[in-house]
């Protein structure tokens, strides 16, 4: 085996293009989660290197004003990341031994992050995978009720 050049963006489409079939495949939705994660973050880091908006920024940008108006304080940034990425971090990471125990709804956090790392990768304008486009189909039917 020999190390070869890679291109990140196409690394974070086989990631999440994987996350995509063993999620639709109900095979593992753990997997899912982590890989579309991993995408996700790429083709986030790709839109801010462009000086692009990626989904969670947007997101923010509705939320941050509404958690202002009901709590009376703004919602700091690094509290909302943090709490945007909690499923995919406790996939991830395990702090003591007695964190081997995670309850989570792995399909939905899953079916999330799929959303997020989607949306990312239509931001960067690149042309959408058959398997997007079977996520995409999918959603509408079973999510949106389409």
């Amino acid at each position: 085996m020999t190390e070869q050049p890679h291109n990140r963006i196409d690394l974070a489409v086989e990631q999440l293009d994987v996350a995509l079939c063993l999620f639709l495949e109900k095979n593992s939705y753990v997997s899912a989660l982590t890989l579309a994660g991993a995408a996700e973050e790429i083709f986030g880091k790709a839109l801010s290197h462009q000086k692009k908006q990626t989904v969670l920024q947007y997101k923010y940008e509705v939320v941050e004003p509404v958690h202002k108006l009901l709590y009376r304080k703004p919602l700091p940034w690094t509290e909302y990341i943090a709490d945007e990425n909690r499923a995919r971090n406790a996939a991830k990471h395990m702090a003591t031994p007695n964190d081997s125990l995670l309850i989570i709804d792995l399909e939905g956090a899953a079916l999330w992050m799929l959303v997020r790392a989607c949306h990312n990768f239509d931001r960067l304008d690149l042309p959408r995978t058959a398997r997007m486009i079977e996520f995409e189909n999918w959603f509408y039917e079973h999510v949106v009720g389409v």
